[in-house]
């Protein structure tokens, strides 16, 4: 390439500009000034036909070493992060001047972070999950002990009623010995009245017995009614935990899944 020529490679940087989907400036220049320079959609360096080329730039560093240069330059110094390359243009071995072009990093930086708030909403999800399932697993647990607490006092009421029905025919055969006591003082006259009046006694004494106990039977069978309804409930909690585990297993395993997305994600971004 002659030096005459880099004004005329200049007129197509706007080609090549179209030709590519990327945002960058693009620039031709001899080993002094720039010859053309055309900003890019986001990106732009301000860099003037005329305008003589930095100390230190990447043009500079290119032409001098007579070798490509490619630097990463932070947002801070431009206010969008970019990656600039120099290209040094030869006339035989002679370096004439350099194709600068400067690449727009700001889309690659927003995805890259935004890659990585996923892989760290992810982290957080999976961790919450992780709690979750064992606070599930202990309600699950205490949900089994309950039952069986519960089945032990369906046990225990229905061994009481056993106790009850003995205290009952007790209190039925004392009754029916204190009114055929009451019959013999009868019979017995003016010396059985003392016996009359502890056959009385016995009466009343049976006739409470058996009113305790109907009113303990009626405490028992409430006692039953409750302990089955809780029975039932704690089998359908327990039903619905297990469902519950088991869909949160499948959306660990989902969560897995889409953590493992998001890490070729980050991975993708950051060799754009």
């Amino acid at each position: 390439m002659k030096k005459e020529h880099l004004d005329i490679l200049g007129d197509f940087t706007s080609i090549f500009q179209s030709l590519v989907t990327a945002d960058f400036n693009i620039a031709v220049s001899d080993t002094e000034k720039i010859i053309t320079a055309r900003p890019g959609k986001t990106i732009n360096l301000n860099l003037q036909k005329g305008e003589v080329l930095k100390d230190g730039s990447v043009a500079i560093e290119a032409i001098q070493s007579k070798k490509s240069v490619t630097r990463v330059v932070p947002r801070e110094v431009y206010g969008i992060p970019y990656i600039g390359r120099a290209i040094p243009l030869f006339d035989g071995y002679e370096v004439i001047g350099c194709i600068i072009v400067a690449e727009s990093l700001d889309s690659k930086e927003k995805l890259v972070d935004m890659a990585q708030n996923l892989s760290t909403v992810i982290e957080q999800i999976t961790s919450a999950m992780t709690d979750n399932a064992s606070g599930l697993e202990k309600v699950a647990s205490l949900s089994y002990q309950m039952e069986q607490v519960t089945e032990v006092n369906l046990q225990s009421v229905k061994d009481t009623d056993k106790i009850v029905d003995a205290v009952y025919n007790i209190s039925r055969q004392t009754k029916l010995l204190g009114l055929n006591a009451s019959i013999e003082a009868a019979r017995a006259g003016n010396a059985g009245r003392g016996f009359n009046v502890v056959a009385s006694e016995i009466s009343q004494l049976a006739e409470n017995s058996s009113t305790s106990t109907q009113k303990i039977n009626d405490i028992l069978e409430k006692l039953k009614d409750e302990n089955e309804k809780v029975s039932k409930q704690s089998q359908e909690l327990s039903l619905i935990l297990t469902q519950i585990a088991a869909s949160t297993e499948e959306v660990s395993a989902s969560i897995q899944s889409l953590s493992s997305m998001s890490e070729d994600l980050v991975n993708m971004a950051e060799n754009l």
